[in-house]
Order: structure tokens, then C-alpha cells, then sequence
């Protein structure tokens, strides 16, 4: 009886622990949102493309081993997941682009530097 009201307590625990770091990711994003709002849709994509590419690498494993590859479900399946595969690396290139890619305020410092300076000495 006393394992049970354990296992309570650490199911609890755990619960209360994710729902604050939930609500610790939206504030996260809403203040992303706010501040910097193609950087954050950038990096939402970027983490949502990796979490597809992964579930379907496993659904194409699984259709590929389990499956009978005569079956008319194999050839959708399988190559669905493929598909879901290659759109997941584009998607992630274009968002590591966007993150990659200097602000507007660090391009302007950028050019503030390499701007001529005038010498009176010449």
C-alpha cells in the first residue's frame, strides 16, 4: 500500500515539474514572439521539423522490417515517410539559414565598421 502512495507522490511531482516547465516554454515563446518573432517561428520549425524527421525515420524502419512489402499499405507508407524525411531536412535548412543569419542591428554594426573612414592627414 505504501509503494502505491509513492508512486503518487512521484507521479505528481513529475506532473507539477512539466507543467511549470510548459509554462516556462510559453512564456518563452510568447516573449520570443514579441522580441523577435522570425527567429522564433524559425526555431519552433526548426525543433517541430527534427521531432517529424524522427518519427517517420521510425515509421519507415518499421514499415520497412515488419511489413510484408507485398501488401498495397507498404509502398504509401514507406514512402511517405521518405518524403516526410526529405521535407523535414529542407524545412530545417531554411530554418538554420533564418538563425544563422545576421539581425538587422548586427549588419548594421558590421557596416558602421567597415565604413571609410576619412584620414585629414592625406
Amino acid at each position: 500500500m505504501f509503494g502505491l502512495y509513492m508512486l503518487a507522490i512521484y507521479l505528481g511531482v513529475a506532473i507539477i515539474g512539466a507543467g511549470i516547465v510548459a509554462l516556462l516554454v510559453v512564456v518563452a515563446l510568447a516573449v520570443g514572439l514579441v522580441t523577435h518573432p522570425i527567429r522564433t517561428l524559425a526555431l519552433v520549425f526548426h525543433k517541430l521539423a527534427a521531432l517529424a524527421a524522427g518519427l517517420a525515420l521510425i515509421l519507415a524502419l518499421i514499415a520497412w522490417f515488419w511489413t510484408d512489402h507485398s501488401k498495397s499499405d507498404f509502398v504509401p507508407c514507406f514512402w511517405g515517410s521518405i518524403g516526410v524525411i526529405v521535407a523535414s531536412i529542407l524545412i530545417r535548412m531554411l530554418a538554420e539559414w533564418i538563425l544563422e543569419r545576421p539581425t538587422r542591428a548586427e549588419r548594421r554594426a558590421m557596416k558602421r565598421v567597415a565604413a571609410p573612414t576619412f584620414d585629414s592627414r592625406l
